[in-house]
């Protein structure tokens, strides 16, 4: 039979573990997703291939279409005009977690714009998305790539059944168009740059223990 104080010992020894654990895991935290902000790009732009290691996200489900350009249409004309098409269709997802990286950025209209690209093959601003500064300095999705032998893409927002139009996101007076979704409450959704941001606090404590005074 073993001696009680064993029991009390292993127990303090399990204790401690559990609290080195946990203090461990609130040390390390989890990284925010936050939307880039001029003052933050500008700190990463001024660091040395920063921007290459940096990762951007969307922070909405972002669905685009590409139909391609008249292939398998067929004109007959018997009677009546007769048209048909096979639509073919390309659709492209960029979802929450999908990765992308800053390739290049530019000045429009006064505003910075930055292109994105979320696809490994994609090296130039050709084929990336153009994401644009707007008025409260948050960089909103403003372009779409181009495809050959597709027409003019279409942006969804989340799914199919919320399609993103360009317009002005306030004001007349902005100097670019964003792609927009607007509620039927009225409110204004938009695709916006997302970064991923942890925090670590540390504490340091120097600790003095006085003597006293005899």
């Amino acid at each position: 039979m073993r001696a009680p104080g064993d029991h009390r010992q292993r127990l303090l020894r399990a204790l401690s573990v559990l609290a080195l654990s946990a203090g461990l895991v609130s040390s390390t935290g989890c990284a925010k997703r936050l939307q880039l902000s001029p003052a933050e790009f500008e700190r990463i732009d001024k660091r040395e291939q920063a921007v290459e290691a940096l990762r951007v996200y969307v922070s909405k489900r972002l669905v685009v279409l590409y139909e391609a350009d008249d292939r398998g249409a067929s004109y007959e004309v018997d009677k009546t005009i007769n048209t048909s098409q096979d639509r073919q269709l390309l659709r492209i997802i960029v979802g929450r977690s999908t990765m992308g990286q800053i390739i290049d950025s530019e000045d429009r209209n006064g505003a910075p714009l930055l292109w994105v690209t979320y696809s490994s093959r994609c090296k130039d601003k050709d084929c990336a998305y153009g994401f644009v500064q707007t008025e409260d300095g948050v960089f909103r999705l403003a372009v779409l790539p181009a495809r050959d032998g597709y027409r003019e893409p279409k942006a969804y927002f989340k799914r199919e059944s919320k399609p993103l139009t360009l317009g002005k996101l306030k004001s007349l007076a902005e100097k670019n168009n964003v792609y927009l979704f607007k509620k039927k409450n009225g409110k204004v959704r938009t695709i916006d740059l997302i970064v991923k941001k942890r925090t670590d606090n540390k504490r340091q404590v120097d600790t003095i223990r006085d003597g006293g005074v005899r």
